[in-house]
């Protein structure tokens, strides 16, 4: 491996093709809550994330970074914890666009019906469903 993007591409690989895991679980592992924040949990989901704290620590990213990935129907931005690098996420009709900067999205979409900027370790998940529209997952947005 010569790159850090080959160590993101192949952890993905790992955890969504080999393993089965959903992006939500996979975002989870790679940019987790912090262990103050999991303190503060319910107990089933402070078990959980404990869990995955300790089963997949190698995999927690440390460091600047924001991945868009893509896998079978389904599209993913991230970034690291504390957002040392950006994200925007802009959807028009029922696309969604991923790009580090806004102005990008701007260029290929015009009158976008949202865009945001997710905070550190908060994915954004769109999924093609069949004879339906783009779901998408991500917190509140502005308009």
């Amino acid at each position: 491996m010569q790159t850090d993007t080959e160590v993101m591409a192949y952890a993905l690989d790992l955890l969504m093709r080999k393993q089965g895991l959903p992006m939500e679980v996979v975002a989870r592992i790679m940019a987790p809550p912090l262990w103050i924040e999991i303190d503060n949990m319910e107990p089933k989901e402070k078990h959980l994330y404990t869990t995955l704290r300790q089963c997949y620590s190698s995999l927690l990213m440390n460091g600047p970074f924001t991945i868009i990935a893509a896998h079978k129907g389904e599209m993913i931005g991230l970034t690291d914890r504390i957002k040392l690098r950006p994200l925007t996420a802009g959807v028009k009709s029922h696309i969604l666009y991923l790009s580090s900067e806004e102005s990008a999205i701007h260029l290929v979409a015009k009158n976008l019906d949202r865009v945001w900027s997710p905070r550190g370790g908060e994915p954004v998940i769109g999924r093609l469903k069949t004879m339906k529209p783009l779901e998408i997952l991500a917190p509140e947005v502005r308009k």
